[in-house]
């Protein structure tokens, strides 16, 4: 999972009035922008900040290995794929690189020209090359492999540097989707497109990130801030990571939002598949709309708007 900019979470009252959750804002990218900065200016709690560098999980690192320079690799290369586009050759860009695992593995599967790979916190090579080493995939990164800090609002790159942006479980933690959205915009060539995945939503099953201990699902709705807390800390094995997801930004950003963000940046949306996955909705919770607890994320393909 990618990481763009760490914070400090909040989850909701156990009880959240629906039409606050779905109120329109004015402008373009207005709600986009409302629902991130909302989510920015009601943090508070869940642990002291993460740490400037993302750690990588100590428990299950094999799983978490395979899951991301295997599975999200291949989702990617896949998703592209199925609209006739190859990235052998190409100039890529990652939005929220985190450990760079993923970028690892578009590397290695995919032969691009070059892959930049941007994050608010610093993507570690010799972490990653550690990890590299680790799991026997190659003795050094490859060369067409590097790393670039960012700012949340703006991509150290150049105009329409890359020929395809991706991102990969970011969106839910940005602050500032439109500015980024019109960042992936500006660094895109003429007919480059952007591949962005979201998963998950806030207001979905897991949009807590703390599926690894609170597996019920919904807690951000139905288990107190400290009692969660309390929970993922006694049973968390690795908890420099336990604290680093309790300490993750979550906006609240909802599949409406991030289309009314992609189009405020310059971008359309050309192809979408939303992800989701059978459910009970909890007694407590049946006032809500469905589409905000059903579509867990989405998967889109968007070029700049003539």
């Amino acid at each position: 999972m990618a990481e763009m900019q760490p914070g400090r979470a909040r989850p909701p009252e156990t009880r959240t009035d629906a039409a606050a959750l779905v109120g329109g804002v004015e402008g373009a990218g207005g709600a986009a922008e409302a629902s991130s900065g909302a989510a920015e200016r009601d943090a508070g709690g869940g642990g002291a900040p993460p740490p400037a560098t993302r750690p990588v999980p100590r428990v299950g690192r094999e799983r978490w290995f395979h899951e991301h320079y295997v599975e999200a690799a291949s989702e990617i290369l896949a998703f592209l794929a199925e609209d006739g586009i190859s990235l052998e050759g190409a100039d890529l860009a990652d939005v929220g690189s985190g450990d760079g695992i993923i970028d690892l593995g578009v590397a290695h599967t995919a032969a691009p020209g070059s892959l930049v790979g941007f994050d608010t916190d610093a993507t570690d090579p010799a972490t990653l090359l550690g990890i590299v080493r680790e799991f026997g995939v190659a003795d050094e990164l490859p060369s067409n492999l590097r790393f670039e800090q960012c700012s949340p609002r703006t991509l150290p790159a150049a105009d329409a540097a890359f020929d395809v942006v991706f991102s990969w479980s970011t969106f839910e933690h940005v602050q500032w989707p439109v500015a980024l959205c019109g960042e992936i915009r500006r660094v895109l060539r003429p007919g480059g497109v952007a591949m962005i995945q979201l998963w998950p939503f806030y207001h979905s099953e897991h949009g807590s990130h703390l599926w690894e201990w609170l597996p019920e699902g919904f807690d951000q709705y139905l288990v107190p801030r400290d009692e969660a807390r309390r929970r993922v800390l006694s049973a968390a094995p690795d908890l420099d990571w336990a604290r680093y997801q309790l300490g993750t930004f979550l906006n609240r950003i909802t599949l409406d939002d991030l289309q009314r963000a992609l189009l405020a940046g310059g971008l359309r949306p050309t192809k979408v598949q939303l992800l989701s996955e059978g459910f009970h909705v909890p007694p407590g919770l049946a006032h809500l709309p469905l589409s905000l607890l059903a579509i867990s994320g989405v998967k889109l393909l968007a070029v700049p708007l003539a």
